[in-house]
Protein backbone atom coordinates (compact mmCIF):
# COMPACT_ATOMS: atom_id res chain seq x y z
CA UNK A 1 0.00 0.00 0.00
CA UNK A 2 1.73 3.14 -1.30
CA UNK A 3 -0.26 5.28 -1.90
CA UNK A 4 -2.79 6.42 1.50
CA UNK A 5 -5.20 8.64 1.47
CA UNK A 6 -5.61 10.21 5.20
CA UNK A 7 -9.00 11.01 6.21
CA UNK A 8 -9.42 15.01 8.21
CA UNK A 9 -9.41 13.43 11.51
CA UNK A 10 -5.75 11.96 10.88
CA UNK A 11 -4.38 15.42 10.01
CA UNK A 12 -6.49 17.17 12.81
CA UNK A 13 -4.99 14.68 15.25
CA UNK A 14 -1.58 15.86 14.60
CA UNK A 15 -2.44 19.47 14.15
CA UNK A 16 -4.29 19.73 17.45
CA UNK A 17 -1.94 17.09 18.91
CA UNK A 18 -4.36 14.80 20.51
CA UNK A 19 -3.86 11.64 22.11
CA UNK A 20 -2.79 9.76 19.20
CA UNK A 21 -0.53 12.14 17.64
CA UNK A 22 2.88 9.93 17.28
CA UNK A 23 0.87 6.72 15.58
CA UNK A 24 0.17 10.50 12.76
CA UNK A 25 3.77 11.38 13.35
CA UNK A 26 4.97 8.15 12.72
CA UNK A 27 2.75 8.12 9.45
CA UNK A 28 4.13 11.37 8.28
CA UNK A 29 7.61 10.38 8.86
CA UNK A 30 7.09 7.24 6.46
CA UNK A 31 6.04 9.84 3.95
CA UNK A 32 8.97 12.31 4.40
CA UNK A 33 11.25 9.18 3.63
CA UNK A 34 9.34 8.55 0.35
CA UNK A 35 8.35 5.09 1.50
CA UNK A 36 4.44 5.80 1.02
CA UNK A 37 2.79 8.90 -0.50
CA UNK A 38 0.17 10.81 1.45
CA UNK A 39 -3.35 12.39 -0.01
CA UNK A 40 -6.26 13.49 1.12
CA UNK A 41 -8.76 16.59 -0.48
CA UNK A 42 -8.58 20.50 -0.50
CA UNK A 43 -11.76 20.54 1.73
CA UNK A 44 -9.63 18.67 4.46
CA UNK A 45 -7.17 21.37 4.21
CA UNK A 46 -9.94 23.92 4.65
CA UNK A 47 -11.33 22.04 7.99
CA UNK A 48 -7.57 22.05 9.45
CA UNK A 49 -7.44 26.01 8.57
CA UNK A 50 -10.40 26.74 10.28
CA UNK A 51 -8.88 24.64 13.59
CA UNK A 52 -5.59 26.12 13.78
CA UNK A 53 -7.15 29.82 12.48
CA UNK A 54 -5.77 31.12 16.06
CA UNK A 55 -1.99 29.70 15.37
CA UNK A 56 0.27 32.24 14.96
CA UNK A 57 2.79 29.15 12.52
CA UNK A 58 -0.31 27.77 11.07
CA UNK A 59 1.35 28.79 7.42
CA UNK A 60 3.98 27.12 8.34
CA UNK A 61 2.36 23.68 9.74
CA UNK A 62 0.68 24.03 5.98
CA UNK A 63 3.91 24.16 3.82
CA UNK A 64 5.13 21.45 6.12
CA UNK A 65 1.80 19.45 5.64
CA UNK A 66 2.05 20.20 1.79
CA UNK A 67 5.36 19.19 1.49
CA UNK A 68 4.45 15.24 1.86
CA UNK A 69 0.33 15.05 1.45
CA UNK A 70 -1.09 15.99 -1.62
CA UNK A 71 -4.51 17.17 -2.42
CA UNK A 72 -6.68 14.43 -4.60
CA UNK A 73 -9.11 15.74 -7.17
CA UNK A 74 -12.78 15.53 -6.25
CA UNK A 75 -14.83 15.09 -9.22
CA UNK A 76 -18.35 15.87 -10.10
CA UNK A 77 -18.74 12.16 -10.25
CA UNK A 78 -16.99 11.86 -7.08
CA UNK A 79 -19.59 14.20 -5.54
CA UNK A 80 -23.01 12.87 -7.05
CA UNK A 81 -21.99 8.85 -5.73
CA UNK A 82 -21.23 10.11 -2.76
CA UNK A 83 -24.93 11.64 -2.01
CA UNK A 84 -26.40 8.46 -3.58
CA UNK A 85 -24.74 6.50 -1.62
CA UNK A 86 -25.73 4.88 1.90
CA UNK A 87 -23.15 6.69 3.67
CA UNK A 88 -24.91 8.36 6.93
CA UNK A 89 -22.54 11.54 7.21
CA UNK A 90 -22.08 12.43 3.57
CA UNK A 91 -18.77 14.40 3.91
CA UNK A 92 -17.61 10.93 4.66
CA UNK A 93 -19.00 9.68 1.54
CA UNK A 94 -17.19 12.56 -0.36
CA UNK A 95 -13.70 11.78 1.38
CA UNK A 96 -14.40 7.94 0.53
CA UNK A 97 -15.46 8.44 -3.09
CA UNK A 98 -12.37 11.16 -3.79
CA UNK A 99 -10.37 8.57 -2.53
CA UNK A 100 -11.47 5.43 -4.19
CA UNK A 101 -9.35 4.62 -7.56
CA UNK A 102 -6.89 6.73 -6.82
CA UNK A 103 -5.57 5.70 -3.74
CA UNK A 104 -4.51 1.90 -2.15
CA UNK A 105 -5.93 2.47 1.50
CA UNK A 106 -8.20 5.03 3.48
CA UNK A 107 -6.82 5.72 6.67
CA UNK A 108 -8.86 7.03 9.23
CA UNK A 109 -9.81 7.02 13.23
CA UNK A 110 -13.24 6.89 12.22
CA UNK A 111 -13.31 3.41 10.77
CA UNK A 112 -16.60 1.95 11.77
CA UNK A 113 -18.31 4.51 9.76
CA UNK A 114 -16.52 3.34 6.51
CA UNK A 115 -16.81 -0.51 7.43
CA UNK A 116 -19.92 -1.04 5.50
CA UNK A 117 -18.87 1.36 2.48
CA UNK A 118 -15.31 -0.29 1.88
CA UNK A 119 -14.56 -2.41 -1.10
CA UNK A 120 -11.35 -4.34 -2.03
CA UNK A 121 -9.88 -1.76 -3.92
CA UNK A 122 -9.92 0.76 -1.61
CA UNK A 123 -9.99 -0.42 2.20
CA UNK A 124 -10.11 1.46 5.15
CA UNK A 125 -7.72 0.72 8.01
CA UNK A 126 -7.00 2.91 11.04
CA UNK A 127 -3.46 4.76 11.46
CA UNK A 128 -2.68 1.83 14.31
CA UNK A 129 -3.85 -0.78 11.33
CA UNK A 130 -1.96 0.34 8.81
CA UNK A 131 1.81 1.19 10.42
CA UNK A 132 1.32 -2.74 11.09
CA UNK A 133 1.03 -3.43 7.45
CA UNK A 134 3.77 -0.71 6.71
CA UNK A 135 6.50 -1.58 8.88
Amino acid sequence: MRKIYLDTNVILEHAMQRSNYLQVVEIFHLAELDAIECYTSAATFFTIAFFLRKEKNSRQIFKTYFSFIKAVATSDADLHTAVNSSFTDIEDGFQYYSALGKCDAFVTFNKKDFTKHQNKQLPCLTPGEFLKIAI
